[in-house]
């Protein structure tokens, strides 16, 4: 009977300190959200990352680093961190709903052309897998937001041509540039949305998906953008694909429903952000 009573008061004490952890997360969760509402964003993220800390186990744990996502996101514009809390909700609480609107949200700021240094793309020809052409795109530098990019275009192993090009990337879009960021052409404009259509020259560019999943040479990407880009007059087209957080990994040619394979992605390497 004593231990009976033992193994009581045992319970007893652990549900009430259950109630009282679950009370002193839901009071922080809402100081975290005062601050946010008085435009305290900073001090919001420090307000859930002691939450993260001190409660380990809560079942909130998911929510409160989803709120630091989107306090960097929406409100500290920044982009890296952001993204880095959205994949810690994928990849440590894949079952939770909050991570399936992380999914949402990282497709919402993904990047469809990544521009850092040391990035590396090669491309090859569809019909021979690079034994007749191979192009390998790097960003060699950067400065004051302009990106420099090298490329090597290879013909059965032999370097053919070897040229730059110039980049940047802002809110409304990424664009080819001279060396002072005068805009040449326009790669993407930005936000991605179906429908979505601008021109460079006498060529129009179409956003008409961004659900497609294309299998290449370099893996299989989900969720991808395509472009079409067609000259004024034309009869023929032709398709960009774009893959979040990589960039281009197929071109095609059609002229009806049917596509050819042009070039695709054989490898790629990206920088940590």
């Amino acid at each position: 009977m004593h231990l009976k009573k033992q193994l009581f008061l045992i319970s007893y004490l652990l549900s009430l300190i259950s109630v009282f952890i679950g009370c002193s997360v839901d009071y922080h969760f809402k100081k975290a959200e005062e601050l946010r509402e008085n435009g305290k964003f900073t001090e919001a993220v420090e307000r859930y990352i002691s939450i993260i800390e001190k409660n380990p186990e809560s079942p909130r744990i998911p929510e409160a680093i989803y709120r630091i996502a989107d306090l960097y996101r929406q409100n500290l514009e920044n982009n890296s961190e952001a993204k880095k809390n959205y994949r810690r909700i994928i990849n440590d609480y894949p079952s939770t709903e909050w991570a399936k609107y992380a999914k949402k949200a990282m497709l919402e700021i993904a990047d469809y052309h990544p521009l850092f240094k040391k990035a590396k793309w090669v491309e090859v020809d569809s019909a021979s897998y690079g034994k007749y052409m191979r192009a390998v795109d790097e960003v060699v530098s950067s400065q004051n937001g302009i990106f420099l990019i090298k490329r090597n275009l290879y013909t059965r192993g032999r370097i053919v041509s070897s040229f730059s090009k110039y980049y940047k990337k802002t809110k409304s879009g990424v664009y080819e540039t001279d060396k002072t960021g005068k805009i040449i052409k326009t790669i993407l404009v930005l936000p991605v949305e179906i429908g979505k259509k601008w021109t460079t020259g006498k060529i129009e560019y179409t956003i008409v998906s961004n659900k497609e999943n294309i299998k290449v040479t370099a893996g299989e990407f989900s969720d991808c953008i395509k472009i079409k880009k067609q000259l004024a007059g034309a009869s023929s087209w032709s398709y960009e694909y774009y893959a979040p957080e990589v960039g281009r990994i197929l071109l095609t040619q059609s002229s009806g429903s049917k596509e050819k394979r042009i070039t695709e992605l054989k490898e790629f390497s990206i920088p940590p952000e």
